[in-house]
């Protein structure tokens, strides 16, 4: 299966990512301000009309607490063009993790001083339909089901006693990934794109980040494949060095406590050997 690149079907969008991580790795972006005036500049309105024909709601992102989401984003693309673990992976691997930040926080409600605890779930409720919209091969069952599947993974949000913000409904997690494999398949490269967005907030890897539904060990060798983990790893990895992108100690801090939890997890899941393209400290 030929899998879709994100340079084919936004090209200017990858053509810009890969000049911001040029500049970074040459040392002539140094500083936010240089980074966001460039930002800034490039999603023009007709820009962000072509990015949401392949991403549903990329503008409503965009418009919460000064483009902040939008910004993070795009550090965060910048920042996986950098990552050792993408630089050693296959083209196809590459592309799948181009479009999982991609659609990692697109249905996030930024606001100031507070999280948005659901946005994990919601945000793969857009990948779902944004993949399809991307080629990615769905099954017969798609067209049927997406809205559903859709509905039921964004409102899977429950309340908690103490915590004033909604958080994700983690019981929901059998029926969303099970519709998962019904859409696109058993073990399909968009299934683990999707339920990589889904968990990127359920897992604990840094002990000071508020994740309010973390998964148990017992959810993680549930939910948790090979395809799932490699993703999932690079997404952790790179999250946290898109909003630290020019703080390289606090990127090689996080990479540890991140890959320590990921070497936990595969023993958890029954990993013997990890990918070639897998880079340790």
């Amino acid at each position: 299966m030929t899998i879709p690149r994100l340079e084919a079907k936004l090209p200017g969008l990858a053509a810009f990512i890969a000049q911001l991580a040029q500049q970074r790795q040459d040392g002539t972006l140094t500083d936010w301000q240089g980074f966001k005036q460039q930002v800034q500049a490039f999603y023009t309105p007709a820009m962000m009309q072509t990015i949401e024909q392949i991403v549903p709601g990329w503008g409503a992102m965009a418009r919460y607490a000064d483009q902040q989401t939008l910004i993070h984003v795009t550090s965060v693309l910048t920042a996986l063009r950098l990552l050792p673990e993408y630089q050693h992976a296959t083209p196809d691997q590459q592309a799948l993790m181009l479009w999982m930040v991609l659609f990692h926080d697109v249905a996030k409600v930024a606001q100031r001083n507070k999280h948005d605890y659901v946005h994990g779930f919601r945000s793969a409720a857009v990948a779902g339909r944004g993949l399809a919209l991307a080629g990615f091969p769905v099954t017969a069952a798609y067209p049927d089901q997406i809205d559903a599947w859709a509905a039921l993974t964004h409102n899977a949000i429950i309340y908690r006693d103490g915590i004033e913000d909604p958080i994700q409904d983690n019981r929901k997690l059998p029926e969303i990934i099970a519709g998962i494999d019904v859409l696109f398949g058993p073990h399909a490269p968009a299934g683990a794109v999707i339920k990589a967005v889904l968990l990127h907030l359920s897992i604990v890897t840094e002990p000071d980040y508020p994740i309010m539904a973390p998964l148990t060990d017992d959810e993680i060798q549930q939910y948790m494949d090979a395809d799932v983990w490699s993703l999932l790893r690079v997404m952790l990895l790179v999250d946290m060095n898109g909003w630290n992108l020019f703080n390289v100690p606090v990127q090689q801090r996080y990479r540890s406590l991140t890959i320590q939890a990921f070497d936990r997890f595969g023993r958890l899941i029954g990993l013997s050997d990890d990918p070639a393209w897998l880079v340790n400290p």
